[in-house]
C-alpha cells in the first residue's frame, strides 16, 4: 500500500530478512565493465554531437546544402592543417632567432 510517496512492503517473519535482502540486491544497480565503456562512449558521442551542433549553429552551415557543407569542411580542416604544418616547421626557426636577438642563447 502507499503511505505518502513511498512504498511499504509488509515482509512475513520467516525468512523475511532473506527476502529484505534480496530485493534489496535486485534493486541496486550493478554495471559491468563493458556497459560503463558502453555508457562513456555514448555520453562522450552526445557530447561530440551537441559540439558539432553548436559549430553549425555559431558557423551557420546549418543552412548550407549537405554537399556545401562538405566543400567548407573540407576547406577549412585544410586550411586549419596547413597552418598547423607551418607553425611547426617554421616556428623553432622563429623562436631561435627571437632568442638569438636578445642574447637569451649564444
Amino acid at each position: 500500500r502507499w503511505v505518502g510517496e513511498r512504498r511499504c512492503l509488509r515482509w512475513p517473519q520467516a525468512g523475511g530478512a532473506i527476502e529484505k535482502r534480496a530485493e534489496q540486491w535486485r534493486s541496486l544497480q550493478f554495471v559491468e565493465e563493458s556497459e560503463e565503456v558502453t555508457m562513456a562512449l555514448g555520453t562522450a558521442w552526445k557530447q561530440m554531437s551537441w559540439l558539432y551542433y553548436q559549430y553549425l549553429l555559431v558557423t551557420a552551415l546549418y543552412m548550407l546544402e549537405p554537399w556545401e557543407r562538405t566543400i567548407f569542411n573540407s576547406l577549412l580542416i585544410s586550411i586549419v592543417g596547413m597552418a598547423v604544418y607551418t607553425g611547426y616547421v617554421f616556428m623553432p626557426q622563429h623562436i631561435m632567432a627571437i632568442l638569438h636577438y636578445f642574447e637569451i642563447v649564444q
